[in-house]
């Protein structure tokens, strides 16, 4: 098989689908991941762990949002040398 670079194919919608599907389905998985755990501990350990949980919820979602931002802008970054043919400086 060829060793084609993904990131020189045309930016087309079936291309940028192939990137957003795999982040859109762990965001759907994660949400699930959350409504079964409470779930799971409001009927099992009751309602002051679930209140704890909901209490941390906007703090795992400010760490998850911070490295979600890092994670983009340094694709970006890494992308824009690519595309200038400076793939040493963006590795």
């Amino acid at each position: 098989m060829e060793n084609q670079n993904v990131y020189k194919k045309p930016v087309t919608l079936q291309n940028i689908l192939k990137f957003a599907i795999p982040t859109i389905a762990m965001t759907v998985f994660m949400s699930f991941y959350t409504m079964v755990d409470g779930l799971f501990v409001s009927n099992l350990v009751g309602t002051d762990a679930l209140s704890a949980i909901n209490l941390t919820a906007p703090i795992i979602s400010l760490v998850t949002a911070v490295s979600t931002m890092l994670a983009t802008g340094g694709s970006a970054v890494i992308m824009k040398k690519m595309g200038e043919q400076k793939e040493r400086e963006g590795c």
